[in-house]
This record gives structure tokens, sequence and C-alpha cells, in this order.
């Protein structure tokens, strides 16, 4: 048997690979074992988790390196020590959504607008993930970014940090979910730098290469900025975190 052809595909940030790869299988299908078990992603040996938004697997383990990225697929071996199990696309709903209700937990005390929410906003918020189409999503979730009074009133910023590069990662599986109040100690409103020295007091702030959405971040970025602007779909700031190269 020939080995098959690849494919390229140009993936969303903002989605979860299982939803977004059903070409993936339908391409490779026929080179596949006659016995296979889950489809699993890998990139340089390190097994992807698809739990992870695509945007912020990309920025982890490739970061500024040269396009396209080489990802190999496998039908066997699922290594399920490292992935969460995914039999179904229900499973990334079902993360998804919790996620979601989380960050809305941080953000407002309550996530009672999440578990709430109508069947039909559920569909459509499920829809925009797989179509990455922000207009569809901002349409259906308006509602639900507000405190249960209607509220724009955040109480903690709902962040997680994963340490990259240099700072004893090894690969995408150490993350930090700090508990971030909207100001610092000093009572100032906290910025990026004020936010990283909270959570790492002994590291030299300075010394890291600091990324949001695959982007540089000023270390005087206004935290409450950045988790209104450059969050994912599930409303958590995803900060990547690398020690600085020589």
């Amino acid at each position: 048997m020939e080995a098959p052809l690849p494919i390229y595909i140009l993936l969303p940030r903002v989605s979860y690979l299982p939803l977004v790869t059903s070409r993936v299988r339908d391409h490779f299908i026929n080179s596949a074992p006659a016995v296979r078990g889950d489809m699993w992603f890998d990139y340089e040996g390190r097994p992807l988790k698809w739990n992870l938004p695509i945007g912020v697997l990309f920025d982890l383990l490739h970061g500024s390196k040269r396009l396209p990225v080489d990802i190999t697929v496998h039908f066997t071996g699922y290594p399920e020590v490292e992935i969460l199990p995914c039999k179904s696309l229900s499973a990334v709903s079902e993360h998804f959504f919790h996620c979601l209700k989380e960050a809305c937990f941080l953000k407002y005390g309550s996530s009672a607008n999440v578990m709430n929410m109508a069947q039909s906003v559920h569909k459509k918020i499920e829809q925009s993930l797989v179509t990455a189409d922000y207009k569809i999503f901002d349409e259906a979730s308006k509602d639900i970014f507000r405190g249960s009074e209607g509220k724009n009133d955040v109480q903690r910023l709902p962040v997680r940090m994963f340490l990259g590069d240099g700072l004893g990662g090894t690969g995408h599986c150490n993350v930090i979910q700090p508990s971030l109040e909207l100001k610092s100690p000093k009572g100032e409103p906290h910025t990026l730098q004020s936010a990283l020295e909270a959570v790492f007091p002994s590291v030299v702030v300075e010394n890291l290469d600091v990324s949001v959405q695959g982007i540089p971040v000023p270390l005087d970025s206004n935290m409450f900025w950045l988790c209104e602007n450059l969050c994912h779909a599930d409303q958590f700031l995803y900060v990547i975190l690398k020690k600085k190269k020589l």
C-alpha cells in the first residue's frame, strides 16, 4: 500500500481539532489500519490535547516557526494517559461548555446564564465553533457574558497561563489557573506584569516572552482589557510564557 498524500487545511485558532478535522479522517481512512481506534494527532512526537483551542496548541508547540505545521494523524494507540478520551464530538461540546461555565463563574460569581441558556443558543454556539463564525457566536452569546442580574460586574479574571520553552514545561500540559482579582495588592488595576509577578514571584518577568493569541503582549497591558478583547470563545485568556532566547 502506498503512503497517502498529505492534506493541507487552514484551521481556525478558536476551534478544537475534533470539530474541524472530519476531512482528515475521510482523506486517510483508506490508508488506515483495518482495526481502528479513535483518531488523534501529534506534533513532533508530542500528542496534541484536543481540549485546548487550536490557537493555543499552535502558540505552545510551534510558535514562530515556518508554516505549514506538520501534524501526524493516528488511528491506533490512543494515548489515554496524555489525552482526554474523545469518543464523539459531544465530548468536545461538553468540555467547552464546562469551561464556559467555569469562566463565567469566575467573572461574575455565577454561571447561571450558561446553565440556563436556551437549547437554540446552545446549538448556535456549537455551530460557531465548527465554522469559526464570530458573528454567529457573538449574536448567540451576547446575553451570556453578563452578571446574573444583567450587569457587567466582573469580579475575577478567567486566565490560564501555560509554561512553554525554557520554563520547565514539557509540552502543553503545564498550566496554571491563578485566582486573579481586577486589582493588584497595591489597589491598582492589574497589568500583565503585575499579574505575572503575583503568580510567579521568583521569576524575572522581563526575561519572559509573553504572547496572547499569537501576539507578543507588552507587560504594561491592562489585564481586564486583554481578557475582554483577546479571550477565547470559552472566555478564558490563554497566556503563553516562554523564556527569552539570548
